[in-house]
């Protein structure tokens, strides 16, 4: 009797441990991801290129959320990126433009920032829709306002033309996957084939589109890397049309197409369990991607 209440409590005691770290511990471990980028045929100019990649923050009017989101805009600051890249739902709801504009506004890069829109910052998700008390609803164009004051572009479908080290590098960002937003070939109109090719895409279901590999390197969010990743087996679950292969990481699209799929700031339930919330900061390089995980 003495063993089995013994056993009982501790298995107790591990249960409340464990949700209290995934709930409390490990959401506030912001980790910095250094990933090098293997570019096939990227001239000399653009290798050792630094691009900070800063994806669903989430922002509300929580105490957890703003920290750990100013935590992520001051690490991108130490680390001095040439370009900085916003891959959405940088706020939980579209009314919290306000807040979100206000933590990012340090945000700066010899070569400018850059962001798409995600399915939260444009009120679209099942939590808002179904358990959410109705609020006001932000446009786009409202959006790209409000960046634009502090230094971010913001693309709906469209494309911009950059001279980096006498380099054309080509940004283009679509809107939202997920919930219908996304207009590649629009964005794509008239856009120059550059040196390095960028393609912002708040959710990694982009990589059906054939016309991805338009893009040397494309950086996505939306999938907070499953939230929870397992040993040995990975995400169990992401919000991903085609498989939890495309949940976190580097991997690979069509023949040379690289991709990363980051792990993101914030978190809708709030509980993370071995996928910390991340900043990554990635290295242009020359290289080949043959040999990484394909995912389309």
């Amino acid at each position: 009797m003495v063993l089995t209440s013994i056993t009982l409590w501790t298995i107790l005691l591990l249960v409340v441990a464990l949700l209290y770290y995934v709930r409390r511990v490990e959401p506030n471990r912001l980790k910095t991801e250094a990933v090098p980028v293997p570019v096939s045929g990227l001239p000399a100019e653009l290798r050792g290129l630094k691009i900070a990649h800063l994806s669903d923050m989430h922002l509300r009017e929580s105490e957890q959320s703003i920290s750990i989101s100013r935590q992520a805009v001051a690490e991108i600051m130490t680390r001095q990126p040439d370009l900085i890249c916003i891959t959405g739902d940088v706020a939980h709801r579209s009314e919290c433009v306000d807040l979100a504009c206000k933590v990012l506004s340090p945000l700066a890069a010899e070569h400018g920032a850059y962001a798409v829109l995600g399915n939260h910052d444009m009120d679209q998700s099942l939590e808002l829709t179904w358990f959410c008390e109705k609020t006001r609803e932000v446009a786009p164009a409202e959006w790209v306002t409000r960046m634009a004051a502090i230094g971010v572009d913001l693309l709906l479908n469209e494309h911009r033309c950059l001279r980096v080290r006498g380099r054309l590098v080509v940004i283009v960002g679509i809107g939202d996957p997920s919930c219908g937003y996304d207009d590649l070939e629009k964005a794509l109109s008239g856009a120059p084939r550059g040196d390095l090719n960028i393609l912002l895409s708040h959710s990694p279901d982009i990589f059906d589109n054939p016309r991805v590999e338009w893009a040397n390197l494309v950086l996505c969010g939306h999938t907070h890397g499953g939230q929870v990743q397992l040993p040995g087996i990975g995400a169990p679950w992401a919000p991903v049309w085609r498989g939890r292969r495309r949940a976190a990481g580097l991997m690979r699209v069509g023949e040379r197409t690289v991709a990363y799929v980051s792990r993101g700031i914030g978190s809708g339930t709030l509980a993370r369990l071995n996928c910390p919330p991340e900043v990554t900061m990635l290295t242009m390089d020359a290289g080949d991607a043959a040999n990484m995980k394909m995912v389309r």
